[in-house]
């Protein structure tokens, strides 16, 4: 199974692609699933799961990005939003008091990215080793790292654009419930496939980011 466990919608500040969209458009990529994992919040996450109740042989693992205080990690499985600020340690520790499991999102990207001893002192499940908005330096370091610390991997797009959906994914082998998926992410038996940020997304990507980042007085999402 392919599933995309990176991706951005409207409850995200930096996002306008609506949960439905995202689905969809995981769906005709011909994905098996896609996380949803707005910045601290749910609420992308929990309208995409509903909506794809309905669908058949398509999976919604409900997730967020959350904003640590020395970078982003990625929560799978939760159901209650966790707060943005604390220490790496202390917010893997919430996710996994609420059931769910801890990815280090994107460790060597500037900005957001936790850095390697941040990720290593976080005592992750797994680290985000595929990233289609990183470049191809940043993904073959978290893939070494990984490997060197025996932590699970994991892809995802990191889509903010329709056409960035599916570009990065994690493999797992076949379930049929998000628990099952997720079992899989605790057990280390997922690894990450997909592309890089190559030179068209670094020229839409980077203005944006810095633009963005201006207009929220410099400071991270």
């Amino acid at each position: 199974m392919r599933i995309d466990l990176h991706s951005h919608s409207v409850y995200s500040p930096d996002s306008r692609l609506t949960p439905t969209e995202l689905v969809k458009r995981a769906k005709a990529a011909g994905l098996d699933g896609l996380a949803v994992t707005d910045h601290n919040s749910l609420g992308g996450a929990n309208m995409a799961f509903e909506y794809a109740r309905d669908l058949t042989d398509f999976l919604v693992i409900r997730g967020l990005e959350v904003s640590a205080k020395e970078g982003h990690v990625l929560a799978y499985g939760v159901k209650e939003e966790v707060p943005r600020n604390l220490g790496t340690r202390e917010t893997v520790e919430r996710i996994e008091a609420l059931g769910g499991v801890a990815v280090a999102a994107h460790p060597y990207r500037f900005w957001s990215g936790l850095g390697e001893p941040e990720t290593l002192r976080g005592k992750f499940a797994a680290f985000e080793v595929q990233n289609a908005r990183t470049l191809q330096g940043g993904n073959r370091r978290a893939k070494n790292l990984a490997t060197l610390h025996e932590a699970g991997g994991t892809g995802g797009s990191d889509a903010h654009f329709l056409d960035e959906v599916g570009r990065a994914w994690t493999v797992f082998e076949d379930a049929h419930t998000e628990e099952g998926l997720l079992n899989q992410l605790w057990k280390k038996k997922t690894h990450g496939g997909g592309a890089d940020r190559a030179v068209r997304g670094t020229l839409r990507y980077v203005p944006k980011a810095i633009g963005e980042w201006a207009l929220r007085g410099f400071r991270r999402i």
